[in-house]
């Protein structure tokens, strides 16, 4: 069946334009609605490597208020129109997920006419602090082992004996502000491997204001068309195909040297991951154009522009994360600090008088300065504090502008 439009993503971008939730944070909820709406009826065949799919496990984090439960809702609620299986808001133990999983038993016919079973959840959580907790160790190995999506799974219930929740699908997008980030997550969630299977994407509050957040006739045909457009990628099946040129460009950037990902300890197993997450989303990003299940160089460079994009702030996520209190008083303070573009010393010291005493305070900022986050200037009444931007140099951000966020600057057509 024709999509109704060219690229769901970029105009699920153009909806969301008029939104209080900051861009990255509605590209990532498009993202994870695909993921959810392909469930494990598409894959990629990697050969030695196995089968990969298109299920991703996003975090969303950033303060209270940022909007990080306004980008998910929309998406979400698009997903529940599908009527496919959604996971609970908040899962409080490893018996409930698997209860959730067996739920979402259902089946399909593939290309050759074999009907194939497939265990397909998707789960969108405001409360992602339930997953990392040291309060739920087996919650975290499960959904840990989980994301590979296993051909074959069983556990043992102490009532019902044997279960089977083999060929299943789980697709996670949660949200988390930075303090509950740094006092939940568990040493088991880091050392064990959850966090080389999350993309952490990282905002800071809240966008702009928008006092009637009410959507046009325009953006309702929008929205009306998307919806059209997702129900047909759900009913897309079997192998994505790689295209020759895709082959060649993604075989140069995985044995170059230039592929370092996020410069961050805790992310040296993600960075061991990321060829994983752009292998799933260059399958999302081809099921966002057309349902020819054909993955070009054109998918690989848009998603690695999108991965590059994200990566530049992921490592924000874990400020002053095991290094102690202190450590993470100067982490909460310099994000704040990060979020501004000038402020005073007094403005400083309202925000955060509670958390820290003004010797200690002083002490921070004038390790600002050192590492040349502040510039301090001295007024007749006052120290002001002007923060200094870095332009970073991300690869592929150009691409990511002409592309993802094209139309968010285009009048609607329709």
């Amino acid at each position: 069946m024709p999509r109704e439009l060219d690229n769901w993503l970029e105009n699920y971008m153009a909806l969301t334009e008029n939104s209080e939730a900051p861009p990255i944070y509605h590209l990532w909820s498009g993202i994870g609605a695909i993921s959810s709406a392909l469930q494990r009826k598409c894959f990629c065949n990697w050969g030695m490597r196995g089968y990969v799919y298109p299920n991703l496990y996003i975090v969303l984090v950033g303060p209270p208020g940022g909007r990080k439960g306004t980008a998910m809702r929309i998406a979400k609620d698009m997903i529940k129109e599908l009527k496919l299986f959604l996971g609970s808001d908040s899962l409080g133990s490893i018996q409930a997920l698997y209860d959730e999983i067996t739920k979402a038993e259902a089946n399909y016919m593939s290309a050759k006419g074999i009907v194939k079973t497939h265990r397909s959840l998707s789960i969108w959580s405001e409360e992602f602090q339930v997953f990392i907790s040291e309060r739920n160790p087996d919650l975290i190995t499960s959904v840990t082992d989980l994301f590979d999506c296993p051909d074959s799974w069983h556990y043992t219930a102490l009532k019902s004996g044997v279960k089977d929740l083999s060929n299943c699908f789980i697709s996670i997008i949660g949200a988390i502000t930075p303090t509950l980030l740094q006092t939940k997550l568990s040493s088991d969630a880091v050392g064990g491997g959850l966090i080389s299977r999350i993309i952490f994407v990282v905002g800071h509050g809240r966008y702009k204001a928008i006092a009637i957040p009410m959507l046009t006739k325009a953006e309702e045909k929008i929205r009306k068309k998307l919806y059209e457009d997702i129900q047909n990628i759900a009913n897309m099946k079997g192998p994505f195909k790689l295209e020759s040129a895709f082959l060649n460009t993604y075989a140069q950037w995985y044995e170059s040297d230039d592929r370092s990902g996020v410069s961050s300890e805790q992310f040296v197993g993600y960075n061991a991951r990321r060829a994983l997450h752009l292998n799933k989303l260059c399958m999302i990003f081809s099921a966002s154009e057309s349902d020819e299940m054909i993955i070009t160089k054109e998918h690989f460079e848009r998603a690695l522009a999108v991965l590059e994009y994200t990566e530049a702030q992921m490592a924000k996520a874990f400020h002053g994360f095991g290094g102690g209190f202190h450590a993470a008083k100067m982490a909460e303070i310099f994000q704040w600090v990060e979020e501004r573009e000038k402020f005073s010393w007094q403005e400083l010291l309202k925000r955060f008088y509670l958390l820290t005493m003004p010797t200690e305070l002083t002490d921070f900022m004038d390790t600002a300065e050192k590492i040349k986050l502040v510039k301090k200037t001295l007024t007749p009444t006052t120290i002001m504090f002007d923060v200094v931007k870095k332009k970073e140099e991300i690869r592929g951000s150009d691409y990511l502008n002409k592309t993802l966020f094209r139309k968010m600057k285009e009048k609607p057509r329709y």
